[in-house]
């Protein structure tokens, strides 16, 4: 009889599930939500915190077609920080007019990467892409634009599940080609903070003229970020008010964003246009569902550097510190819980399978369930004859 009844409802659900007006979601995300965890933030408070929680929940999932590109080129592009007050890191704030301003000029060359994004609720305008999409990436619903640096937004934040498709290229080029007024932005530093990596930039650049030269400056910093004792941690502890100084030359530790700012702080001091980009990097394959997934675990800090005839290059200083981070699938881990310590006698490559069967269930539910939100309701309804649903 249950059955029977189940059977002869089914009809009723569907139509329900289908025309049944689709809400907003009555909650928000606090703006503060990521604060002392791993993940995206629109500024950059660098040594404020004195740990970091890794935040292991999805923050979205990519499907390629084809081929996808290696482990090492898999940069999603996040908010760009290119203002420094002294600790934090925001937004441009050019003193320029935006006449005066460098636009994106962005060129790209070889293969492209096509693949479909699926992005969790951020609270955020931001729409996350490879390095680089020059079209816009085909949201439904959401109107896209594209800052001079390379950022894609939409025209409203991202409260439910949003998929969309791109296409971008490994291989590109972007900014200007020789020096600008525009770029002046990109060297200010607040005065009073810093003074022995000023001290020491001051030094490097007295050096012989061979020496000069940007591209051997930048190889000088990431050596000594090789060979210099430097490590990679989820525990640096508090910084205090010379935060590149303290990185440079006391602690030597931290995680990507304090290598990030240190290494950007004295690019500028070294005279070479320089800015934070922040984003994801890397992300785990799930064989059962054939897609991969990024996590907030894999939230990264990047610097970008203006050369002469190049324009801007990526430049990975945290790669220089810890290899692994962005050349394979090595993380920092958090610390463990009693969960995970019950857990030691199991297989790992058994909780692996688990773990990506369990995602690519949920992955399954939201583009089937989830993924038919408001927007996609009307637009359905449109399809059908309806103008004003």
């Amino acid at each position: 009889i249950a059955a029977m009844m189940a059977l002869m409802g089914a009809p009723i659900m569907a139509i329900l599930f289908m025309l049944f007006p689709r809400l907003s979601p009555l909650w928000g995300i606090p703006s503060d939500a990521m604060a002392g965890r791993s993940g995206l933030s629109a500024s950059m408070q660098v040594g404020s915190v004195a740990s970091l929680a890794l935040d292991d929940s999805v923050a979205m999932r990519i499907r390629f077609e084809g081929q996808p590109p290696r482990q090492n080129d898999l940069y999603f592009r996040g908010p760009v920080l290119s203002t420094l007050d002294g600790r934090e890191w925001r937004a441009l704030r050019s003193r320029f007019p935006a006449s005066m301003q460098d636009g994106a000029d962005l060129q790209v060359s070889g293969p492209g990467v096509q693949y479909q994004v699926t992005l969790e609720p951020n609270n955020r305008n931001w729409i996350l892409a490879l390095d680089a999409t020059p079209d816009k990436p085909l949201a439904p619903g959401r109107d896209l634009r594209m800052t001079p640096e390379l950022q894609w937004l939409s025209d409203q934040p991202v409260s439910e599940l949003v998929r969309y498709q791109a296409r971008s290229f490994p291989q590109y080029r972007q900014g200007p080609l020789r020096r600008t007024a525009a770029l002046q932005d990109y060297l200010e530093l607040p005065p009073g903070f810093n003074p022995r990596t000023l001290q020491w930039a001051s030094e490097l650049r007295q050096g012989p003229r061979a020496e000069l030269d940007p591209t051997r400056l930048i190889e000088t910093a990431l050596a000594r970020l090789r060979t210099g004792g430097y490590g990679y941690t989820l525990d640096p502890g508090v910084y205090g008010q010379h935060t590149a100084d303290e990185f440079w030359f006391d602690r030597k530790e931290g995680f990507c964003e304090h290598i990030a700012s240190a290494f950007v702080v004295l690019m500028r001091s070294l005279d070479i246009p320089a800015r934070i980009v922040t984003g994801y990097q890397g992300g785990e394959y799930n064989g059962v569902g054939g897609f991969w997934v990024v996590r907030q675990s894999d939230a990264h800090a990047w610097a970008e550097v203006w050369l002469e005839g190049r324009g801007w290059v990526r430049i990975d200083p945290t790669s220089a510190v810890a290899p692994a981070r962005t050349g394979s699938l090595q993380r920092l881990q958090a610390p463990r819980g009693v969960i995970a310590a019950a857990l030691d006698g199991v297989s790992p490559a058994a909780l692996f399978n688990i773990r990506a069967a369990w995602d690519a269930m949920n992955n399954g539910w939201n583009q089937w369930v989830l993924n038919y939100s408001q927007t996609t309701q009307l637009k359905l309804l449109q399809d059908i004859g309806f103008t004003s649903p």
